[in-house]
């Protein structure tokens, strides 16, 4: 499991509305290039899929498994020999929020997966908190 936090002094409900509109990661976060929801019918939560693309990474298809607002998501990508798991956590602090990220890949090739893309996703999840955490910051001072 890879595991990325980052505190920030944004409250969990500044940093919701950035963590859970997955759509718009592709303009604040050079992680991503483009995420599309699959079968619109309703808000997003459990059973909502998303086709994510990511620079140097296969095209994957997200379904979330866990959807707690302003608390937790987790979605999943399931491909041949491998079930990708990613999970976003808010934890209240006295400094602020924690942003905590992890990746889990499990399945027949999942060290094969850990090899090849284990560094590129501690790396990815690194900015990704970031720019969730400063995108969080720059919305709470606009309120």
């Amino acid at each position: 499991m890879i595991e990325v936090a980052r505190t920030t002094k944004a409250s969990a409900h500044d940093i919701w509305p950035v963590l859970s509109d997955v759509e718009s990661w592709p303009a604040l976060l050079p992680t991503f290039d483009k995420v599309t929801r699959l079968h619109v019918d309703g808000p997003v939560g459990v059973g909502a899929k998303f086709e994510v693309r990511q620079p140097g990474l296969p095209k994957a298809v997200y379904q979330v498994t866990e959807w707690q607002p302003t608390t937790l998501f987790t979605w999943e990508s399931p491909a041949p020999g491998v079930r990708s798991t990613a999970s976003h956590r808010l934890e209240e602090t006295p400094e602020g929020t924690r942003i905590v990220l992890t990746m889990t890949w499990s399945g027949p090739l999942a060290w094969l997966a850990r090899k090849l893309y284990g560094s590129k996703a501690r790396r990815f999840m690194t900015q990704e908190a970031e720019g969730i955490a400063r995108a969080a910051e720059d919305a709470g001072q606009a309120d």
